[in-house]
């Protein structure tokens, strides 16, 4: 009596070994063959828009409504990104700059002999941990 092990289909064998890896995308697949063509033939530079239209030409007629999603996609993502981005970069200024104040504030009491109050090293090491995204 056979087993599946003992008398695998072929491509049942092709699926299980290939299952796990991540699926590159015909425009994927362009857009790299693209980026090593002009490494080639433009030692002296080329552009990213180079690489995208040298890949989005090079594709089947057939494939390129697939590789025009996938670029708004990745143009939607990369601007959602760029928002966040922002966003947190603001927060992380105003924190900053309270930091900054209070750090002032300390060298100042330093610089006349007065001991920092427990207040304020506490909120010192509360804006620097939330810099460093450990606050508590």
């Amino acid at each position: 009596m056979s087993t599946f092990f003992q008398n695998p289909e072929p491509d049942t064998i092709f699926e299980q070994i290939t299952s796990g890896l991540r699926r590159v995308s015909p425009f994927t697949a362009m857009f790299d063959a693209a980026e090593d063509t002009l490494l080639v033939d433009r030692p002296e530079g080329f552009t990213p828009e180079d690489i995208g239209r040298l890949a989005y030409e090079s594709l089947p007629e057939a494939e390129r409504d697939e590789a025009m999603d996938q670029l708004f996609y990745t143009y939607w993502s990369a601007r959602e990104n760029d928002r966040e981005e922002m966003a947190r970069y603001e927060r992380e200024q105003q924190t900053r700059t309270e930091l900054a104040d209070l750090l002032d504030v300390l060298e100042a009491r330093r610089v006349l002999g007065i001991e920092p109050s427990p207040e304020l090293n506490a909120d010192i090491a509360r804006l620097a941990r939330t810099l460093l995204g450990g606050a508590r």
